[in-house]
């Protein structure tokens, strides 16, 4: 079966599962388990072949290898070397471990190191288009499970991340699942045999939290290969549950699909898979390709009555929601109500949308509704600085067009140029594109008059940079992208990992702006 038939029988949003695989894919500078740990152990015994020793120390009967032993006895290595070298090489690291002990929270020196070589995000240029791809499937999946360290997916998708034990009783839509921790929160990372002795229960709780997604929901594999550990868990847990119940066995049959790498493959049919956890046969669907993009083209191009990211944004407002199917369509969205608080939802509406706006603005909302379109009409600038890479890869016009609402001041900063891409009708466009091409001119200009600055040729850079004092990192970023020596792709990069919370203050506005002026301030509006 062709994959774009495949995905056409869904009958409601996907959820991925995904594998250090993606962040190879993707990623110049990823690590598999058994690199990052061959890497570490070079560190401490500059030799090569005594990592191979561990690996032999550590084998399975099925001829494969304890990497939780592995990890366990690198991470021992690892933090005597560092301690009993506190000043040399690693004296940064050294630094954050006695922080953490200062802050009544010890993290292994270990895994300190471990979320630094996963922080950094270095994308491979060949895999700029499929990775657009990538983008905008977040509209048509429910959710995203990883095992990953990385921020990969945070940095696509734009989910929320919930770390670990973190996702027990959370909205499973447009949330990131990373079940093995994360660079964030470097304690939380699972990689070490007492790592996985403590997660036990743990991982229980978690699979009982996820197995209603896995029972109700298509399930997508990518990164991982046929006999991944991961995977193996993951089926032996739903399996178990479903054990005896021809349909959901059934259901999952047609629901579990395993995407495999298979070097420079365009296959894009689907097959049967047996695979064999415990002894017993297992049977879901396979594909092995290098064919991605045709895989991300169907789920983009598949259609449901309403999508994942909008069912998101009305449960973040509702108590309760039921979740709509293709062959459930009279139970998605079928009224607008205006409501001054949550207090006056009738609780027999299936879906609402909520506005805070005029009995006009409602129902134009209202016309709008069938035509799949959730319209925001409560909205203020900050609003379009912090959702702008969504409102953008949703080319939401309805969105755009508030705007013309919205009073901008001469001083402020408004990301206007690539909303003009999607929209170009906004009453205010000329004056507020020249608010912004006055003020950035005028900083650029005020900030080189006190100081000369420094080449780079990426945000990293800078702020690692000790010759430049840290209030004037930001006019140095400001000033090196202005000139085109920092790429827009690193500045965006930049912006996509900005903390929500931060994203109202003047340094992620002014660069915001910024990128918006030098990406599609010249480009032609539509």
């Amino acid at each position: 079966m062709e994959i774009k038939d495949f995905v056409s029988k869904f009958n409601s949003h996907p959820v991925l599962f995904v594998g250090t695989g993606m962040s190879l894919r993707y990623l110049k500078n990823s690590f598999t388990w058994d690199s990052v740990l061959e890497k570490i152990c070079n560190i401490v015994y500059q030799d090569e072949e005594y990592y191979l020793d561990i690996k032999a120390k550590c084998t399975l009967n099925n001829g494969g290898f304890d990497y939780p032993g592995i990890a366990s006895i690198i991470e021992k290595a690892f933090n005597e070397k560092l301690q009993n070298e506190r000043n040399g090489e690693f004296s940064s690291i050294n630094d954050l471990y006695y922080k953490t002990i200062k802050d009544g929270k010890p993290i292994s020196r270990f895994k300190l190191y471990l979320s630094l070589l996963f922080s950094e995000m270095n994308y491979k240029t060949e895999k700029k288009d499929e990775l657009d791809l990538l983008k905008q499937l977040r509209d048509n999946i429910s959710s995203v499970i990883t095992t990953n360290y990385d921020r990969l997916l945070e940095n696509i998708f734009e989910f929320t991340p919930i770390i670990g034990n973190d996702i027990l009783l959370t909205n499973p839509y447009g949330s990131l699942y990373k079940i093995h921790g994360c660079v964030l929160m470097p304690d939380r990372i699972i990689i070490t045999e007492e790592d996985y002795e403590k997660s036990k229960y743990q991982d229980e709780l978690i699979r009982a939290q996820l197995l209603s997604l896995f029972v109700h929901n298509p399930v997508i594999f990518l990164g991982y290969g046929a006999q991944d550990e991961n995977v193996n868990n993951i089926l032996r847990t739903v399996f178990k549950y479903a054990e005896g119940n021809t349909e959901i066995l059934q259901k999952i049959k047609n629901n579990f699909l395993l995407v495999e790498y298979e070097e420079d493959s365009d296959n894009t049919i689907v097959s049967d898979y047996d695979l064999k956890i415990d002894g017993v046969s297992i049977q879901i669907k396979k594909i092995k390709t290098d064919n991605y993009s045709a895989l991300y083209k169907a789920l983009i191009e598949a259609k449901y009555p309403i999508s994942a990211m909008d069912i998101r944004k009305v449960q973040n407002i509702m108590y309760d929601i039921v979740r709509p199917t293709k062959k459930e369509e009279n139970r998605a969205v079928r009224e607008v109500v205006v409501v001054d608080s949550k207090e006056s939802i009738n609780n027999s509406d299936r879906v609402l949308v909520i506005t805070y706006g005029s009995r006009e603005t409602a129902n134009t909302i209202k016309e709008t509704i069938f035509k799949e379109k959730l319209v925001r009409t409560h909205m203020v600038a900050d609003d379009f600085m912090a959702d702008y890479f969504e409102i953008l890869a949703h080319r939401d016009a309805e969105t755009i067009k508030v705007i013309d609402d919205l009073i901008i001041p001469s001083n402020q900063y408004f990301p206007i140029f690539g909303f003009l891409q999607i929209y170009n009708k906004l009453k205010n466009k000329t004056k507020i594109k020249k608010i912004q091409q006055d003020i950035l001119n005028k900083f650029v200009t005020k900030e080189k008059s006190k100081k000369d600055f420094i080449i780079h040729s990426s945000i990293e850079a800078i702020y690692k940079d000790a010759n430049i004092a840290t209030s004037f990192k930001h006019p140095t970023v400001i000033w090196n992208v202005w000139n085109g020596n920092i790429p827009l792709d690193n500045l965006e990069q930049f912006l996509r990992s900005y903390p929500n919370e931060e994203k109202k203050d003047s340094k992620y506005r002014r660069l915001i702006s910024l990128y918006d002026y030098k990406k599609y301030g010249s480009a032609k509006e539509v």
